[in-house]
């Protein structure tokens, strides 16, 4: 018979699980981290608005439940156009701010708000609430001038495509459409590579205002001028990660429902790819 005391049991271990991020269930977030997003459309009034390049609010929703923070407020747009971010922001009960150059889209964009929260409140007079969410006429490069350090939550927004929107769209030959030409619009800088340098001003400030960890999510298509081509997406991402935002990942968001017009581009001579997909760039703000 053994003299020795027994061995101790064992401890069970516990797992403790991470606070979550967002709200998002397991299979809500399976959906959103699939790579390709094609089932993202326009609503019948964002297709009236003639925004050169809008972006559904379908879209805008989908990246704040999949980027916000629980504890996530503040939603910012530097190049707000028609509203997108901050209308679908107010809708989700956040507060969007967007900065926008034309003075044109940017009442356009105001107008959209007010009518939002009017309508609202008067569905729900009990509980009016009015609005901290708001849209500024102004330049995108003088962010600072309209957000505090570290006060952003999340930015999502889409720069100008160079000047190629003053161009006739080459995949269903759609009309040039104009966004004006103010001394800060960077759609009218001729030199890419100045271009390049401006947005990086602009991404600077969002960077400075986002609080540490927070993601920036941008959307662009890479473009071509005639013969040349130009990988706008793999360009921003290099520049953004040079003035110290993480590349995280991409997403790739399909359009190709939206071209039913498409043309043979460069037929018989040149072959030319119809681009009908657009790129989300997720980059993020280092969390110290």
């Amino acid at each position: 018979m053994s003299t020795s005391d027994p061995k101790p049991a064992k401890k069970k271990r516990t797992r403790t699980l991470p606070p979550p991020y967002n709200e998002l269930d397991g299979k809500r977030w399976i959906q959103n981290s699939i790579s390709v997003w094609s089932d993202i459309r326009k609503s019948t009034e964002e297709g009236r608005l003639k925004h050169p390049a809008i972006f559904p609010e379908m879209l805008v929703e989908r990246l704040i439940e999949t980027f916000l923070p629980l504890d996530g407020e503040v939603i910012l747009d530097p190049f707000a156009g028609s509203g997108s971010t901050v209308i679908t922001a107010e809708k989700m009960g956040k507060t969007g701010i967007g900065v926008e150059l034309s003075a044109e889209y940017a009442e356009i964009a105001s107008q959209r708000l007010t009518e939002l929260t009017e309508t609202r409140d008067e569905t729900n007079t009990d509980q009016a609430q009015g609005t901290q969410s708001r849209i500024l006429h102004g330049s995108a490069l003088h962010l600072a001038d309209y957000v505090s350090p570290g006060s952003v939550d999340l930015c999502i927004t889409s720069p100008p495509y160079w000047n190629v929107l003053n161009q006739r769209r080459s995949a269903d030959h759609k009309e040039v459409r104009h966004y004006g030409n103010h001394e800060h619009d960077l759609g009218v800088v001729e030199d890419y590579e100045d271009f390049l340098q401006e947005l990086s001003h602009v991404f600077q400030g969002v960077q400075t205002a986002l609080r540490p960890g927070g993601y920036c999510c941008v959307i662009v298509m890479d473009l071509r001028k005639k013969s040349r081509f130009f990988p706008f997406h793999s360009d921003l991402a290099a520049r953004l990660q040079e003035i110290g935002m993480i590349y995280d990942d991409l997403i790739i968001w399909n359009r190709q429902a939206e071209y039913n017009n498409l043309r043979p581009l460069g037929f018989p001579s040149v072959f030319r790819v119809n681009k009908v997909h657009e790129f989300i760039l997720l980059m993020q703000k280092p969390k110290q």
